[in-house]
């Protein structure tokens, strides 16, 4: 649309150079102080006709509450609260918001679930402060946590709906430069998580060893495109990366950059940033190479405790990084890059299997989820939802919209058919409005597709912030109503000018 709007303008640009010249240097120079507006005007009128949108004139409003607004001050309370509304398996649960006391004592915050005491925070008397409380949800599925404030007495109980989903089951190909502990623990655990798993093992100079999980044995001697677009993900040692050919790095990058196939490097030193995959990684080396306690935590997710690791090597923050795992003094120790469609994570972890020699099997299914599960190959989805509010509220318009290639999607909220209209600028997506009459969880779908849940709260629930949401939708529904008032002018208008211009012009080369 843009681009017609360009090609119109330069065509009348070049249109009226051209006739202000033949003005300009015709002979009789009578009447040219009037020819050339008139040419003006011929010109603009057809440029405005010839636009691909229509031209808009700003309509005054009246009532629109433009005069001097009050300040108010906010009454003690909650005065911004966020969680994340769906989780993956093993990921934490983070409650964080800013709260104002003004009583002159203390108030508790209180995360509570599945009758558990989870976490708490006190608020002093007389302060306005920020707040986080946590905890790691073990259930999977929809559950509502409750956000309580205590001080003498019960001063509010808000319900936190939670949506945790199940880890999506990868198809992991391994590459190991030669046989440890750490690939056979990656691989015991990658089986019991129900992944499909293939792995080559070098034993010598072009000698391998094949090991297939949950999997039929097909060839893998060599790594080439019939056989890499079976896996989501890629887990090698940078030695077993540096010992590919030619033609099969060739290959790995085109699946990665191309079609989204992911790829974890176990760093080492041999990393020197010359291939595609090291390239976006600068290691630098730690202080302390043998194994010692460190303080382990997966980003957002947060600390999964002090754990031993075995730390030769850092991943040094860099333009385009984004970090996963760090240690308590902030070290990387394990980072993602984009490359193409596909994202490259390089870890520096070394010896997690000890952490399942310790029992801490909790540890290790968060820190390599996070790993596998950022690098996987991303599957397209038939159908996208969207909910257009935080605080959708029963008794209230709820937007919901949807992304899908699919002509005339039919959607159904609970049982009630939605109707969607498509849009007029991006026909993937389409809108529709529900009601929801009842609070508590929701189900948003398409008659063959994945349901979207989503959490509508009670009048009661979570005021004032819901009604303050409330208020910014109307203003901002007010400021679309402004932007609306600027009314299309009518395109007779522009007919006329570029008539007027033309007649004259006719008209005076016929009294010449």
């Amino acid at each position: 649309m843009m681009g017609g709007h360009y090609i119109a303008i330069a065509a009348c640009v070049v249109l009226l150079a051209f006739l202000c010249r033949k003005e300009t240097r015709r002979p009789n120079k009578a009447r040219l102080w009037a020819r050339l507006p008139a040419t003006v005007i011929a010109v603009a009128g057809l440029l405005f006709l010839m636009a691909p949108f229509p031209w808009r004139r700003q309509v005054s409003a009246t009532g629109n509450g433009t005069g001097p607004t009050k300040t108010s001050v906010r009454p003690s309370g909650v005065q911004a609260i966020y969680w994340q509304q769906q989780l993956n398996a093993g990921a934490m649960l983070h409650l964080q918001g800013r709260y104002r006391n003004s009583a002159a004592t203390p108030v508790k915050l209180l995360l509570t679930g599945f009758n558990e005491r989870l976490d708490s925070v006190i608020i002093p008397p007389g302060q306005q402060q920020s707040f986080e409380l946590k905890t790691r949800p073990r259930h999977i599925g929809r559950a509502v946590y409750t956000f309580t404030v205590l001080a003498k007495d019960t001063l509010a109980m808000e319900p936190v709906p939670v949506e945790v989903r199940p880890l999506r089951s990868l198809k992991v190909l391994m590459l190991a430069a030669s046989p440890d502990f750490e690939h056979k623990f990656l691989a015991r655990w990658l089986a019991a998580q129900g992944y499909v798993v293939a792995i080559r093992t070098a034993i010598s100079r072009d000698k391998y060893s094949y090991t297939y999980l949950d999997t039929a044995r097909f060839p893998l001697q060599r790594i080439t495109a019939a056989i890499l677009p079976a896996f989501d993900v890629v887990v090698a040692d940078a030695a077993a990366l540096a010992a590919l050919s030619s033609s099969e790095r060739a290959t790995l990058q085109a699946q990665v950059a191309e079609k989204g196939l992911g790829l974890v490097i176990k760093a080492d030193s041999s990393m020197m940033r010359r291939r595609f995959y090291d390239r976006p990684f600068i290691l630098s080396a730690a202080g302390n190479r043998e194994a010692h306690p460190q303080s382990i935590t997966v980003l957002p997710a947060g600390t999964v405790g002090t754990l031993p690791a075995v730390q030769p090597l850092y991943v040094r923050s860099a333009p385009g990084l984004q970090p996963l795992v760090q240690d308590g003094a902030q070290h990387w120790l394990a980072a993602t890059a984009l490359h193409g469609a596909g994202r490259l994570v390089c870890t520096t972890l070394g010896n997690t299997y000890a952490w399942v020699l310790a029992g801490r099997e909790e540890a290790y299914q968060s820190v390599w989820s996070l790993l596998l599960q950022s690098a996987a190959r991303v599957r397209q989805q038939a159908a996208q939802w969207h909910i257009g509010t935080a605080w959708p509220q029963v008794r209230r318009p709820v937007p919901v919209s949807l992304q899908t290639s699919l002509p005339q999607p039919a959607a159904v909220v609970n049982t009630a058919r939605v109707s969607l209209s498509q849009g007029a600028m991006l026909p993937f997506q389409w809108q529709g409005v529900y009601w929801p009459l009842q609070a508590g969880w929701q189900a948003t779908a398409l008659p063959a597709g994945d349901t979207c849940w989503w959490y509508a709260y009670a009048e009661k629930d979570w005021q004032p912030l819901s009604a303050r949401a409330q208020k910014q939708v109307q203003h901002r529904g007010m400021a679309a109503t402004a932007s609306e008032s600027r009314a299309a002018i009518p395109r007779i208008w522009f007919f006329i000018m570029f008539l007027l211009g033309a007649v004259f012009l006719w008209v005076e080369e016929k009294l010449v």
